[in-house]
């Protein structure tokens, strides 16, 4: 793949990404993160777009004056890197303590864009060099200053990009943020080896050597590294799309699961049953749509046994207990037994229309304390297995059946 293909997949992916995230600005348009994540995306889009070798040129005829184009470009890269940082801070940080925390990093950024106006004139580059533009200057003191004034915002930038999206993907509870944050930090690393390996080739240039055996290599790296960001800023919006089947799936399994122990209970109190929504086709083929069914069962369950409560029969569950632990069974494992075994012994119980001597028996298992709506989920579908299966929980019940 030649530079022109590089430039123009990279420039591509820099205007498709503000493009995606502009349709989200739209219906926030003031979250200040957003706007800055939006202004960086579009400031990369255009650094990508002027230094295109077939841009470079009629940009610099319609601004009158030499590589105007590296100019532009290179100001839009410290434009975006301060933004990158802007959306950073501004997402991790209340506003008050953003504001202050990112006040010094759009001033160092200030500061380098008047350096950079100032010393590009200066140097007056007279020949237009789009493709070497650095290397061909490098013998040229004010550009040289130039150069090396930007080249060190790029490395701090990239530096303080990578370590501010490592960091907070460490501490963010969204799974698809956290992903792409991380390959936020990924490809900022990626672009961070890639400008100092040109630092290399621009020393190795300075001493007359030849550094344009590394260009080809240090292209792909480059335009791979911004790619990864590009996907890394826009992953929160479309990556939980990614994850629908396995949704799906999962929420199919879990419905079927606590499905047969629903209907027991439904069976015995019906006036439990939740009011039905109007869905249509379409609406049914949605992972939302079936997370919501198994939400409503559990709802439904646990009113159950509010309801059956009085015919659970504390015997049975403390010798389930017994038997799970005799059986060399994990705490979760004896805790699940238990449970299942309560609401067992609360369908038996109430098809008898017998209610069992609750005197001097021991506290019943309710299962993990302080969980949310998924791990609830989750350890209602094990108690839902071990009713079915448990040879723990038919021990118990028979066991209770021998006494009476």
């Amino acid at each position: 793949m030649n530079a022109y293909a590089l430039h123009s997949a990279g420039a591509t992916a820099a205007w498709l990404a503000f493009g995606y995230k502009l349709t989200a600005l739209r219906k926030a348009p003031r979250d200040y993160a957003l706007v800055a994540l939006c202004g960086t995306l579009l400031f990369s889009a255009i650094a990508y777009t002027v230094a295109h070798p077939r841009v470079y040129v009629p940009v610099d005829r319609l601004l009158g004056f030499p590589n105007a184009a590296a100019l532009v470009a290179m100001s839009c890269v410290v434009l975006g890197l301060a933004g990158q940082q802007f959306v950073l801070i501004f997402w991790a940080h209340p506003h008050g303590a953003a504001r202050h925390r990112a006040r010094p990093r759009v001033l160092s950024a200030v500061f380098v864009l008047l350096a950079l106006f100032t010393l590009f004139p200066l140097a007056e580059p007279s020949e237009r060099r789009p493709e070497d533009f650095a290397l061909h200057y490098v013998d040229n003191p004010p550009l040289a200053v130039f150069l090396s004034v930007y080249s060190l915002y790029f490395v701090w930038g990239e530096v303080a990009v990578a370590r501010l999206s490592h960091g907070y993907a460490k501490i963010s509870h969204r799974l698809w943020l956290r992903r792409g944050l991380y390959l936020v930090a990924l490809g900022s690393w990626l672009t961070l080896s890639v400008s100092l390996s040109r630092a290399v080739g621009i020393a190795l240039a300075a001493l007359s050597l030849d550094p344009d055996a590394m260009e080809p290599a240090l292209h792909v790296l480059g335009n791979l590294g911004a790619l990864i960001v590009y996907v890394g800023w826009t992953l929160p919006g479309w990556g939980p799309v990614l994850g629908a089947p396995g949704r799906h799936l999962r929420a199919r399994r879990q419905y079927r699961r606590l499905r047969p122990l629903r209907n027991a209970l439904h069976e015995l109190a019906p006036t439990i049953e939740l009011p039905a929504c109007a869905d249509g086709f379409w609406r049914r083929l949605r992972p939302s749509w079936l997370e919501f069914q198994v939400y409503r069962q559990v709802i439904e369950i646990r009113d159950c046994q509010l309801a059956l409560r009085p015919y659970a029969d504390p015997g049975a569950v403390r010798v389930a207990g017994e038997l799970g632990r005799a059986a060399g069974l994990g705490a979760r494992q004896v805790l699940a037994v238990q449970e299942a075994t309560r609401l067992a012994s609360m369908v038996r119980s109430c098809r008898r229309h017998t209610v069992p001597d609750h005197q001097g028996a021991p506290p019943t298992a309710t299962g993990p304390e302080g969980s949310g709506l998924a791990d609830e989920i989750d350890w209602l579908v094990t108690v839902a297995e071990a009713m079915e299966r448990s040879p723990q929980v038919a021990a118990a019940l028979a066991r209770g059946d021998v006494t009476r």
